[in-house]
Formats: C-alpha cells, structure tokens, sequence
C-alpha cells in the first residue's frame, strides 16, 4: 500500500543498481506528493486547506559535496566507524530499541558547520537557498525553540552537555539487525519559541500556520552506490487512511519534508546505510505571496495526493464543481484541481 519510488529505466542496470548521476546533472523532482489532508483551523479561527508535504529531488548536491559528507560519518559500508560512531541513541523519543547516533565529536563539528555554513553542509545548504528563494531558511537551534515536542535523537541526555545554540543536525547509520518504529520530527502543538524567535507565538493548529516558520526536515544519502536489493528505504505513512509512499536511497538524493509527516526507515539487507538529517525552518519572505504556501516549486510539477490528501481534493473538486454548476458556469478539470 506504498507508492515505491523507482528510478527510471536507463538510471537501472542489473540487479537495479541506483548508481550517482554525472556530475552535470541538473537537478530533478523525482517525487512531489501531499499527504496528511485536513481542513485546519488558523490563527483567526478561519478554516483553511491544509497539506503535509513529501518531495524527493535528485542532483541537487554534486558528488564531491556528498563524498566529503560520506568520509565524514566513516565511509564503511560494512559496519558503522567506532570512530565516528555509537550504538547508544534512540532514533526518537518513542523508540525502545538503541541505534547507532554520532558521536558527540562528530556531530559537534557537523553542527557547528551547519550553524556557521561553512564545509560540506554549508554546500547542501546553499543549494537549499538557491532552490527556495521565496524563504529565509536556517538550520533550527536549541536556542530558537523549546525541546518539549521537537524529537531530536536522546535529546534528554544530551541536553545538558549541548552547546547554547547547537544546531539541530544528525545522521543515520541503518543496518539489517536495527528497527524502527514510526514518528514525526516535531509535533508543533508543543513547540514554543524562544530568543530571536520569541514574538512568533505558538502554533494554533498544524505546521504550515501563515506567517510561522515552517519545520522541514531535510535528508541526503550518502552511500556512493545502492540497489533496491539493498533495502533501507525511508517510508511515508498517511495516518488517516494507512497508505504511503517509499523512497530509495538513491546515492546523493535529497528528501524534503514537512517536519510533522508520520515517517520511519527500514533496515537493510546488508550493508549499512548512512544519511544525513538537517533540521530545518523556512520562514517566508515578506514579498514571497502565494509561492511560500507551497513546499514543492512549479517546476516540479502538479503534486501527487496521497490518502487523505487525494481525499480531500476530490472533495475541494466535487464542491467546486457543484459551486459552478449552480452558477452556471462548471470548472474544467484543471480549475477544479486548482482551488483550494
């Protein structure tokens, strides 16, 4: 009952290899959905259509930006770096099981290059900035925001050793003995900001409230080669209507995502597979309009509704056209598709 994100014929060759695109690749959406539909109340107490968003993009990050992150997290497809790596963390704050996180070492450089955009973070970033114009977007702090409700690996623990203004920054090393259970990054109901963000309020209903920084979690991979026999995928869930989509971890790919989607990974066949997770917050520009209600650029064509989500736009298409008819005047498909 998932979608499966598959490359393309001519990306595959036996046995389905996903192998790293030339390096003059342009970027490419290879998935752009919405789940997770919902009429939502607003700050005024409006009723407005709300989506969560699921966007996978290929070539975004050169080769040699996701080489110099892969030799930073161990580049051992074989079992994770005792240098690099613990197996001492919980993927969140629901997870019985342990799984590997970085070590405390790592994961402060990796977040004081993210902080500061210098390295090969500050590369993946400033694509990130490139692609989304209509955004300020920074990488989210301790110091911007509570703990209460934000999922940050053994952040209990780990808070006390935290540096003031630590970027929200981590890593995955999944193998084939590690489970996992389903989650969200941030449930925004108990975010409260704080510092420099301190008047923006608290949320009054989902994550994509106007005028409130958006959550989204970004992930690259950064294994230099993959097959489907692998495994490791990171799956999508639509929690009202129990259907998803699963994406590959395709070598440099780049995964955007609403912060609240119901999410989780599968382990591998056999190697380990490693990604990096940013956390993010996208806060609209002033004169950024219409464009900064969406995740997903125009050029990555019409969205892909999923569960809830496709629900909810049949329902938005049956009123609108009922809407005209009544009028006499009934929408094309595209009109309908369009109003929300």
């Amino acid at each position: 009952r998932f979608a499966h994100i598959m490359p393309s014929a001519r990306e595959t060759s036996a046995p389905a290899s996903l192998r790293e695109p030339a390096p003059e690749a342009s970027p490419r959406c290879v998935l752009n959905a919405r789940v997770s539909g919902a009429f939502v109340e607003d700050e005024r107490g409006a009723m407005r259509v709300d989506y969560a968003c699921v966007c996978a993009v290929d070539n975004l990050v050169s080769a040699s930006t996701r080489e110099a992150l892969f030799a930073r997290v161990g580049g051992d497809e074989a079992t994770p770096s005792e240098r690099a790596w613990t197996e001492n963390f919980k993927d969140h704050d629901g997870e019985t099981s342990r799984t590997h996180g970085l070590v405390d070492d790592v994961l402060d450089e990796l977040a004081n290059e993210a902080y500061a955009g210098v390295g090969a973070i500050g590369d993946v970033m400033r694509r990130v900035r490139e692609t989304f114009k209509e955004y300020d977007v920074s990488v989210a702090r301790t110091d911007m925001f509570s703990k209460r409700g934000y999922d940050d690996k053994d952040a209990a623990t780990r808070d006390a050793q935290a540096p003031a203004r630590r970027a929200h920054v981590c890593a995955n090393a999944v193998r084939h003995t590690d489970r996992f259970s389903y989650h969200r990054d941030v449930d925004v109901r108990g975010v409260e900001f704080s510092g420099e963000l301190a008047d923006v309020g608290r949320f009054a209903g989902q994550n994509r409230d106007p005028n409130k920084p958006r959550f989204v979690t970004i992930i690259v991979y950064l294994n230099p080669q993959w097959t489907i026999d692998d495994e490791g995928e990171t799956l999508f869930v639509d929690e009202d209507t129990g259907v998803g989509v699963v994406i590959v971890p395709k070598p440099g790919r780049v995964v955007f995502m609403d912060a609240d989607v119901f999410h989780s990974l599968k382990q591998t066949r056999r190697k380990v597979r490693y990604s990096l997770v940013i956390h993010t917050l996208f806060t609209a520009r002033a004169d950024a309009g219409v464009m900064a209600r969406e995740l997903a650029r125009p050029e990555w064509g019409t969205p892909a509704h999923v569960g809830s989500a496709a629900r909810l736009m049949e329902l938005i298409k049956a009123t609108s056209t009922k809407r005209a008819r009544a009028d006499g005047d009934e929408p094309s498909g595209r009109e309908a598709s369009q109003t929300q």
